[in-house]
């Protein structure tokens, strides 16, 4: 097995396990919008607003649809929030006791 088929791998199970919160998340703060990907790569989390350096997200234990990310020295917490039929529809992302929520653009 090849190092970049055992990373494939991983990334492959990664975006099955975490599918419903992968995608773009639009965040309205005032007069401001912001959209920011979520993605898999390298066998970890990403996430930035466009045009932005990635950040990894990590997967916080034994919280299905949580996670944090230290982003400059910044912890980030985000939540997403599924519907009544279970699918993933928002994010809530806490920084520094602010707490702003996205939702989930459809493709």
């Amino acid at each position: 097995c090849s190092p970049i088929l055992l990373a494939q791998e991983k990334d492959d199970a990664l975006k099955k396990k975490y599918a419903q919160v992968l995608g773009d998340y639009e965040f309205s703060m005032d007069t401001q919008v912001m959209v920011v990907s979520f993605w898999i790569e390298g066998g970890v989390i990403l996430g930035a607003p466009e045009g932005e350096t990635p950040s990894e997200i990590t997967p916080i234990e034994g919280q299905e649809l949580k996670f944090e990310a230290d982003v400059e020295g910044m912890l980030y917490e985000l939540t997403f929030v599924k519907d009544e039929s279970g699918k993933v529809t928002s994010c809530i992302m806490v920084v520094q006791d602010m707490e702003i929520t996205g939702v989930k653009l459809e493709k």
